[in-house]
């Protein structure tokens, strides 16, 4: 009886490892697919990457405070309040604002946000609304410390959410944007941004070794890559239907990847994901 007591413990001891092992394997799984970047997320930090630099010289905020709190806040751009009156940050009406107004029916009640002509101005209201009274502790900290930011932020009272910090923090790590605190480009598989693709020229001119650019003499544009993705830059007159049909790809698993819709129209230089 001694010895088939003895033999069960180490089975089980045995089974316990196992499943321990299989546990961590999956844990690891998850982290890497985790890890994994959003075309949406890279296209927005291109487009507002220079307003948030602009804004640390300005006032003093971190880049990367602003920049993971309109991901984090705004969906990417793709929310209720970022489409329907540009405002990425949730800033609500409040006594003082005289422009036009959201309503959003936010949990039980109506509450009213504010509306701005563009996004821009919504990155502009945040960083005054910064620069209250409330968040004056928040300027002693050095502004590389993004993480210390992200924790000021909750502890002034800024979410309700106690782990506000920690996605704040997962996203600046995700997409490295600490490095523009420090006034270093973004990296990415060891190899630095490309700049962003100017109006009124072609726009394939832009190409950089660092962008890895492909060239396919049957293709009508320039195949880039950054942080691993492919994508192309259009050209007057482009439609997600004919670049999906030059590359070979659903239009509908276009659509999806770069968050368009049907109807959506291509401008000259815009960023298409492949």
């Amino acid at each position: 009886m001694m010895f088939r007591c003895k033999f069960i413990d180490i089975f089980s001891n045995r089974n316990l490892q196992s499943l321990f092992c299989l546990l961590l394997c999956a844990i690891c799984a998850l982290s890497t697919a985790g890890q994994r970047r959003s075309a949406k997320y890279l296209s927005y930090i291109d487009r507002y990457k220079e307003v948030a630099v602009r804004h640390q010289q300005e006032f003093g905020i971190p880049a990367s405070i602003t920049l993971a709190q309109g991901l984090l806040e705004s969906a990417a751009g793709t929310s209720y309040l970022s489409t329907r009156g540009n405002n990425h940050f949730g800033i609500k009406c409040h006594n003082t604002w005289k422009g036009e107004a959201v309503t959003y029916e936010d949990t039980l009640k109506h509450d009213c946000y504010r509306k701005y002509g563009k996004a821009e101005d919504s990155f502009l209201d945040h960083a005054r609304f910064l620069k209250g009274k409330r968040y004056s502790r928040l300027y002693d900290l050095d502004v590389t410390d993004y993480a210390g930011w992200a924790q000021g932020l909750l502890d002034c009272g800024y979410a309700e959410d106690p782990n506000y910090p920690s996605k704040l923090v997962g996203i600046i790590e995700q997409y490295e944007l600490q490095n523009l605190d420090a006034g270093q480009p973004i990296v990415a598989s060891r190899r630095q941004l490309s700049p962003d693709p100017s109006i009124g020229h072609d726009p394939d001119s832009d190409a950089t070794p660092e962008d890895e650019v492909m060239r396919d003499p049957a293709s009508l544009h320039t195949v880039h890559q950054r942080w691993g993705l492919h994508y192309v830059v259009a050209r007057q007159g482009d439609t997600y239907l004919a670049i999906a049909s030059e590359f070979d790809i659903k239009p509908k698993k276009l659509l999806d990847y770069n968050d368009a819709a049907p109807s959506d129209r291509l401008a000259h230089g815009e960023t298409v994901w492949l």
